[in-house]
């Protein structure tokens, strides 16, 4: 079943180049990259610039010449990098720890293949480093993705996983980008916890311009924010950080919470922002000019949440 939202973008000509519908000209010969066999160039009004095959062709489809195109035009960029040793920077979303990541694909990397036999599997693009490992793998998605015993043999032998997963052909634009920016990579650049060795998520301090809720004068307030929704205690270390940004706090009892801890105080009247309004009344309040800073680690998944890591 041809989708609706895949169409035939991607042209070979006759030199063996991969061209876009959009970059095409009609007159010329194009043959699908997939399946070999003729192409029609289509520059309409109704639909984006596509490909269509002049005869019926059972076995290919638009998902497998789009699986097939994006393969090959990664695995020339990464060929052209490797050839002018120039690093191919990659930005991704982190499961693992709720932040953004960035960092170079190629930096063990010397040699790069297509379908690479590694026995239990043949990944779409293998990296390899100069002892001739694999050490990082990319999958193109857009019908199947890797089985878990594939997923396993990649784990097991501390290969990195890079996952495309494309829905539509114009996915094939992603590439056009000086940074990848892949739909998932199972690597967490962050330090593990010595507790519970799961990644551990940054934590930022934000130190708000607002106004004390008794007095209404101007008020400095420090509050914390993690990657993985962090809303623990203020550390020694965050409250010297708070300290370097003219903010002061104390400690002070809370009827409320029944217990003692570090809050923000106001200079002029001594009141102090408990932890349900330091959200609602300055977190929450977009008036209020902010800073963020960078206030280490923390573990999103175990007690003792207010110890640093730096």
């Amino acid at each position: 079943m041809i989708s609706k939202d895949i169409l035939y973008s991607i042209g070979r000509t006759s030199a063996g180049q991969l061209i876009k519908a959009v970059d095409a000209e009609k007159g010329i010969s194009y043959a699908c990259p997939a399946c070999s066999q003729a192409l029609i160039l289509r520059k309409g009004t109704r639909k984006r610039p596509h490909f269509a095959h002049k005869a019926l062709s059972p076995n290919c489809t638009p998902e497998t010449a789009l699986h097939y195109s994006f393969k090959k035009l990664l695995f020339s960029k990464i060929q052209k990098h490797l050839d002018q040793q120039l690093p191919l920077e990659m930005q991704w979303d982190c499961p693992a720890c709720g932040g953004t990541h960035t960092g170079n694909l190629l930096k063990k990397t010397v040699k790069v293949r297509l379908e690479h036999d590694l026995g239990t599997c043949q990944p779409d693009i293998a990296l390899l480093d100069e002892q001739d490992c694999t050490v990082a793998v990319v999958e193109v998605i857009v019908t199947h993705a890797p089985e878990q015993t594939v997923l396993d043999y990649y784990k097991n032998n501390h290969i990195a996983v890079v996952s495309y997963k494309l829905q539509s052909d114009e996915d094939v634009n992603r590439l056009d980008a000086a940074t990848l920016t892949p739909d998932s990579v199972d690597v967490c650049r962050n330090p593990k916890c010595s507790k519970c060795d799961n990644c551990m998520s940054r934590k930022h301090l934000l130190i708000i311009d607002g106004n004390c809720w008794k007095c209404k004068a101007p008020m400095k307030v420090a509050a914390l924010r993690g990657d993985m929704g962090y809303e623990g205690d203020f550390s020694p270390s965050d409250i010297q950080l708070a300290t370097q940004y003219e903010v002061f706090m104390k400690s002070h009892y809370s009827r409320t919470a029944g217990m003692k801890y570090v809050a923000n105080t106001c200079r002029k009247c001594g009141a102090f922002v408990g932890d349900h309004y330091l959200f609602t009344d300055y977190v929450a309040v977009p008036s209020y000019s902010r800073q963020e800073l960078d206030a280490g680690y923390y573990c999103p998944y175990c007690s003792g949440n207010s110890e640093d890591f730096e």
